[in-house]
């Protein structure tokens, strides 16, 4: 999968990523908000990728993207789209490094990832979901159009703040 933008690509993720999820996956804020990996190294990381890169070749066009920066050709943050068993559409997600926040790739990149989602699997909605206490996460959903649905136990026993967005 390949989507680009005026300044970002979003590609399939590859395991030469690693140094760059490494990275992500130990941020402060991923680790808060998103779930902590315990991913100690590098080649940890690489092993993580691996799994990740068959899981992804088994669900034909979803999983994890990685969102470069054309001006200078590095990674700066992933984006997702999954297909969850106990859910009926598809939800997508996103992560950048806190040097790529406030600058609305976030935003770019998600929008990518709606219009991908809409063209190629043909869905009539869309969910994103949030912990309760991320507010800046919950900020960039609503103002890409996305309606708050409620609280619900998506992942684990805590419960996530709902979202979804309707085509």
């Amino acid at each position: 999968m390949l989507l680009e933008s005026e300044r970002l690509i979003i590609r399939d993720a590859q395991v030469s990523d690693a140094p760059f999820y490494f990275e992500l996956f130990n941020d402060p804020d991923w680790i808060k908000f998103i779930s902590d990996k315990n991913l100690k190294s590098i080649e940890e990381t690489k092993i993580y990728l691996k799994d990740i890169l068959f899981k992804n070749l088994q669900l034909g066009g979803l999983g994890f993207f990685t969102v470069i920066l054309k001006e200078t050709n590095k990674p700066i943050g992933t984006s997702t789209a999954l297909q969850r068993d106990k859910l009926k559409f598809i939800d997508i997600g996103y992560g950048f490094l806190p040097e790529a926040r406030s600058k609305r790739y976030a935003t770019e990149a998600t929008k990518l990832i709606i219009e991908y989602v809409r063209n190629k699997f043909q869905q009539e909605k869309v969910y994103a979901f949030t912990m309760p206490d991320n507010e800046p996460s919950q900020k960039l959903l609503k103002n890409l159009g996305f309606n708050y649905v409620g609280l619900q136990n998506i992942f684990d026993d805590d419960k996530d703040c709902v979202f979804e967005y309707t085509f």
